[in-house]
């Protein structure tokens, strides 16, 4: 009965998808014009590959973004190292995680673009790479992705009550997806609960491989920059924020007058093609505000009140140069929930890292860090700024943070799929 619901569904999708080709195609080039896609490589997006396959088993990881696809780099690394080593097939969504995909990934493997989900990109993209067996980070579930990963494996997965409640509305369709999956790797206990109770096999709570990260990379020559322009101030980091918190800060940092007391305020937008408009704001309230283009570029004004990042890849740099980290994604902008930011990149460089209420994408790091001391969860920004404030004015001891120590699941990971690919 379940099979026969399977292909149902599936066929239904299927001849959907076929109806709204078009709609797909209008989405794809609205994409295009909002700088959401790269148009060298938007073939791949489409299934026509860039790359040539090379022999032997293939391994095909999916990652939507940057913290999915920081998350495999250690998992990736250990499948790398090894002799009769597979070939690693890499894809991501956005445009910001294929450019650190370029610079990040282990030597061999291959980054694409997914395709699109519609049976028409996948089928093609398929039928080319012939992967043995497929990863899934978290819990990037659509139905054509799915149903084109072979033995499909689905790694730091998460299910927050919110999603498991909106999956038990449509039971058939849960159960759909999941049926597909042969081993379902959960980050924490009640996540593993979760995906049981909507049927997937074979759950195991395994933990997240963020846990064996290493900490981002920091270029020396930019931080030093940094550090002049901020002419021995205090810096407050409000790291991978979303729109409507940069707002919320401004205002908050406007009214207490901060800009007066030799503080700084560093924005760095999850995406950064939204540094213009962040600039705008900060400007719009009187501060001098500039670009971190502008600072390497040498076109920098002096001592500016906040600096907004539009670069990528330089988050370990722009860590360093706070005093304080907030994590953005964390104080609900615009009423919208997005689960806050992966606080272990400032915990692992040894920074005081505060976050709002909304932390629901990292619910099986929060205790472990609130206890060690590493991380501190305020109710909203008015908080988590005099929380800041607080450390601004006695700094948090630098490398405290490291003291935690955390380990994750990458190498038994790395075995286990080694074991089933051979």
């Amino acid at each position: 009965m379940r099979r026969a619901q399977f292909w149902l569904l599936l066929g239904l999708y299927r001849l959907l998808s076929l109806c709204l080709t078009p709609l797909w195609l209008v989405l794809l080039l609205v994409r295009l014009a909002q700088a959401k896609e790269d148009p060298r490589r938007l073939g791949e997006r489409l299934g026509w590959p860039s790359r040539r396959r090379p022999a032997g088993p293939l391994l095909w990881f999916h990652a939507a973004s940057v913290g999915e696809l920081n998350s495999l780099l250690p998992v990736l690394r250990a499948l790398g190292n090894g002799a009769g080593a597979p070939v690693l097939l890499v894809t991501t969504v956005t445009c910001t995680s294929a450019d650190l995909a370029g610079r990040v990934l282990p030597p061999g493997a291959i980054h694409q673009y997914v395709p699109i989900d519609h049976w028409l990109a996948l089928l093609p993209f398929r039928c080319y790479w012939r992967p043995r067996l497929g990863v899934l980070a978290e819990a990037e579930l659509w139905p054509e992705l799915v149903q084109a990963m072979p033995h499909l494996h689905l790694i730091n997965a998460r299910m927050s009550q919110r999603s498991y409640l909106r999956h038990r509305r449509l039971p058939i369709y849960a159960g759909w997806l999941l049926a597909r999956v042969e081993v379902c790797l959960a980050q924490s206990q009640a996540d593993a609960e979760r995906f049981r109770r909507l049927g997937a096999r074979d759950v195991r709570a395994l933990g997240s491989t963020k846990l064996d990260a290493d900490p981002p990379p920091v270029n020396s020559d930019h931080l030093e920059l940094l550090q002049q322009v901020f002419a021995g101030r205090s810096v407050l980091l409000l790291a991978s924020s979303h729109a409507g918190e940069e707002r919320q800060w401004l205002e908050a940092w406007e009214e207490k007058k901060l800009a007066q007391r030799q503080l700084a305020l560093l924005l760095a937008p999850r995406h950064p093609q939204r540094a213009q408009e962040v600039l705008a704001l900060a400007r719009e309230r009187g501060l001098s505000a500039a670009l971190w283009s502008d600072l390497v570029g040498g076109g920098l004004a002096p001592h500016p009140d906040v600096l907004v990042a539009d670069v990528i890849g330089e988050m370990g740099t722009l860590i360093s140069a706070a005093a304080v980290v907030v994590m953005g994604g964390s104080f609900y902008p615009q009423g919208r929930a997005h689960g806050g930011q992966n606080p272990l990149e400032p915990v692992a460089l040894g920074r005081p890292v505060l976050c709002g209420p909304d932390m629901a994408n990292f619910s099986d790091l929060l205790e472990p860090l609130l206890s060690a001391g590493c991380l501190q969860q305020c109710t909203d920004v008015g908080a988590t700024l005099a929380a800041a404030l607080s450390l601004l004015v006695q700094p948090f001891p630098r490398g405290h943070g490291q003291s935690l120590r955390l380990l994750g699941p990458s190498q038994l990971l790395a075995s286990l799929l080694l074991k089933q690919c051979r």
